[in-house]
């Protein structure tokens, strides 16, 4: 059987408190976008989770992209999953930014099949990706804050 190689990586800079704001040192998400494009355009299955707290967010979900996911609650979070459509991807894509400037969704999770591909977490500062290939590696190095710190093992 052979071993995969597995990445976490993680950014180590941020604007404010570290636990509470989770808003990346360099004030943007580009990198968080082009992983996300990279990663939705291998992907056909999503969950994302929120706190229950965070209102705004679950009805900006709930009422842009009507019946296209299942919701459920788990834990304080509010879990939506489903099929990835295109307007899913394009929603996740455009509407990714609070009020505050802060990316929307604590976790989002990206599936082919039962294959787990990516996640993005804690608000983006945070990243697992499961079976990496080189050529993955090669484009996250690349499009990662340069305070971002990387743990591959297998």
């Amino acid at each position: 059987m052979e071993l995969k190689t597995q990445l976490q990586f993680e950014l180590t800079e941020f604007l404010g408190e570290r636990e509470t704001d989770r808003m990346p040192a360099i004030g943007n998400y580009d990198y968080w976008l082009l992983l996300m494009e990279y990663f939705l355009a291998k992907s056909d299955l999503f969950e994302i989770h929120c706190f229950d707290e965070e209102t705004e967010t679950i009805e900006d979900l709930t009422s842009h992209l009507p019946g296209l996911f299942d919701t459920s609650e788990k834990q304080g979070m509010t879990i939506f999953s489903g099929l990835l459509t295109l307007d899913i991807a394009e929603f996740l894509m455009t509407q990714h930014v609070s009020r505050k400037k802060k990316l929307k969704w604590f976790s989002v999770f990206l599936s082919k099949g039962e294959q787990h591909i990516f996640s993005s977490e804690h608000w983006g500062t945070e990243f697992f990706v499961p079976d990496i290939t080189e050529e993955d590696l090669l484009f996250i190095k690349h499009v990662a804050p340069d305070d971002a710190r990387f743990n591959q093992y297998t």
